[in-house]
């Protein structure tokens, strides 16, 4: 409440001994001291109510007054029940620029209290209800469709909050003023995945030097930290206000009703595409073209060129369409990317004419994903994510074949393994090609056939028949180059390799046979 105010109380009947030009302050609390040096116990924005029992000669004035002044109170009411307020009081309060107001004799300190908490109260429930009407039709708007990004900035900023929204990614959604530059998006990103999915304090590099931020998880009931967003939020939480706390709460119900939405359009536009696979394979491209026109993946006149990408969790988790989130959160930076399936997905993005090359744009996607990916490492928990990339399909009638090598690629990513794999098309012209279109099944059971019986010798005799024909294969079968480069003797190199031969049965004079062990260790990798 501004000081005017509390005067305007007429049962109080406080007056102004100086600084009524100051009227318009704001009260935000009231103070009782009957200290010298009361500023340790202030907090700023208060009313200092005394009695001046401090007062016993006329410099105390000056100190007491000095005191209030370097704590940001911003008036002084000097009550009268032990005598006049003395002239060196009015005069320091002069000398320091702030208020002082009488309390007359009849007027209590608890009655001055009493009406400062009763206008504050009021004033709170007030700011309370219109705080919760505005977030209330803002959450309204948002339902209805309207731009995330915008509501989330209003009421940032109604708020008085500096506060971020961010995709598990580092990928900006929202903010309050200017965005958070990339890297360090992404830093707070990876960072807040690999911790427990709860508000944590964090900070970032500033010039000034490191500002804290507190980072809040975005979750709906079957989020997965990979298709998680953060709500980041200036300062440390356990500085916050009553006030502050709210405002974080309702900016994260408006980040959870934005990823809900933003979850329910991706979702409409896979099943929009879901019959576009067997569609392509009957060649049926007239209908195909007319499904992909219908989420603007074709433009009307021009068409478009396409990438696909093939992803897959390994091991299958627990929430179903999980990859099918994390794939779309990966490619969310490209306008028009539709993504189809569950755990198997696959992401149709659309590739512009920018007049470059289509491989160099394939490249700067694979890039792409490649770092996007890394960023998401640390809250795959138990899961692999492998991701394959096929080369550009200038026509709907080759997407097909794009489908096929993405998924191919991407049967590669899992052979090489890694906690997250992305590979394209174009890697995958040698033997891995055929390995990675073989079923797994099958694969399995041609490893431990030729290699089971080596892995089960090693184990039980702690021997080094499986790195010494990978190493007898990596040079090509020569025994003076494997032997020095294991540093053991070409005899008990001979020796080794009989075993395998023997155990394998298997000629290593044969390329034929040579191949069969060479593709068994591959599977193995």
């Amino acid at each position: 409440m501004q000081i005017s105010e509390l005067l305007a109380v007429r049962r109080l009947h406080l007056r102004f001994l100086t600084g009524a030009e100051h009227e318009h302050r704001i009260v935000r609390w009231a103070y009782t001291t009957d200290l010298l040096e009361p500023a340790r116990y202030l907090r700023g924005g208060e009313l200092v109510l005394t009695g001046m029992m401090w007062h016993t000669r006329p410099q105390d004035s000056q100190t007491f007054v000095a005191s209030v002044v370097s704590a940001g109170a911003v008036a002084i009411g000097a009550g009268t029940a032990l005598g006049e307020v003395p002239p060196d009081l009015i005069t320091a309060c002069r000398d320091h620029d702030i208020p002082l107001v009488e309390v007359p004799t009849e007027t209590s300190f608890g009655a001055v209290t009493e009406e400062v908490l009763h206008f504050l109260t009021q004033q709170r429930f007030s700011t309370i209800a219109k705080s919760r009407d505005r977030h209330r039709r803002l959450m309204a708007d948002v339902a209805a469709g309207a731009d995330l990004s915008s509501a989330f900035a209003e009421a940032a900023t109604q708020a008085g909050m500096t506060a971020w929204l961010i995709s598990s990614t580092g990928r900006a959604v929202a903010s309050s003023k200017t965005p958070l530059p990339t890297e360090e998006a992404e830093n707070l990103a990876a960072r807040a995945l690999s911790r427990s999915m709860s508000p944590h304090t964090m900070h970032l590099k500033r010039p000034a030097g490191a500002e804290p931020v507190t980072v809040v998880p975005v979750q709906s009931k079957d989020s997965h930290p990979p298709a998680t967003w953060f709500l980041v939020c200036a300062g440390d939480q356990e500085q916050w206000s009553t006030e502050e706390h709210e405002a974080v709460a309702e900016l994260s119900s408006m980040a959870v009703l934005g990823r809900s939405r933003a979850d329910e359009r991706i979702l409409t536009k896979a099943q929009h595409l879901e019959g576009l696979p067997q569609l392509l394979t009957a060649q049926r491209f007239d209908e195909a073209t007319a499904l992909l026109r219908g989420v603007d993946l074709v433009d009307g006149t021009k068409g478009c060129t396409h990438v696909v990408a093939a992803a897959m969790m390994l091991p299958e988790p627990r929430v179903s369409d999980l990859a099918r989130r994390v794939l779309a959160e990966l490619v969310a930076s490209w306008p028009g990317a539709v993504v189809i399936g569950d755990n198997e997905a696959l992401a149709v993005i659309p590739v512009q004419d920018t007049g470059t090359d289509a491989r160099a744009e394939v490249e700067k996607i694979r890039a792409d994903l490649v770092h996007r990916a890394q960023v998401l490492e640390g809250g795959l928990l138990d899961h692999r994510l492998a991701i394959g990339l096929s080369s550009a399909a200038p026509a709907v009638a080759e997407l097909r074949g794009a489908m096929v090598e993405a998924r191919h690629a991407r049967r590669l990513a899992e052979l090489r393994g890694g906690r997250s794999r992305v590979i394209a098309g174009a890697e995958i012209d040698s033997h891995e090609l055929l390995l990675a279109s073989v079923p797994e099944e099958v694969q399995s059971s041609y490893r431990d056939r030729l290699l089971g019986p080596l892995l089960a010798y090693d184990r039980e005799h702690r021997s080094e028949l499986v790195s010494t024909l990978e190493q007898f294969l990596a040079h090509s079968g020569s025994w003076q180059r494997c032997a020095a480069a294991m540093h053991v003797h070409v005899n008990t190199l001979r020796y080794r390799i009989g075993r395998v031969e023997e155990l394998s049965g298997r000629d290593l004079s044969s390329l034929e046979h040579r191949v069969d062990l060479f593709l068994a260790l591959k599977l193995r990798a």
